[in-house]
């Protein structure tokens, strides 16, 4: 009995994924008034992390300020929003997965 495709590992860039399953863009709104994730962001990652060797997809994220005209669309312009990037970033690293992320 062989194995679907989708079960195995792929080499994507520089990185082997352990499977061809990953996780689309979602738009979640998780954001404060600054553009700011918040804490369930990070959790919200880090659970769909869990099966290590995983592609995250991230929602869109707006580079700046004057890109998106919806309240409460992650940015990734300020030091404040990029730092709670890095707490998701580093969630799901360490659960062994892979985030990418979405920019408008």
């Amino acid at each position: 009995m062989s194995t679907s495709n989708l079960f195995r590992p792929i080499k994507f860039g520089d990185i082997t994924l352990k499977h061809r399953v990953a996780l689309a863009p979602l738009t979640r709104l998780r954001v404060d008034e600054n553009h700011v994730p918040l804490p369930i962001v990070k959790e919200m990652y880090a659970q769909r992390a869990s099966a290590p060797g995983t592609l995250l997809i991230t929602e869109a994220t707006l580079i700046d300020a004057r890109a998106g005209g919806n309240a409460h669309t992650p940015g990734i312009w300020s030091d404040e929003q990029i730092a709670a990037w890095k707490k998701v970033t580093s969630a799901v690293h360490a659960k062994g997965s892979f985030i990418y992320f979405s920019g408008l």
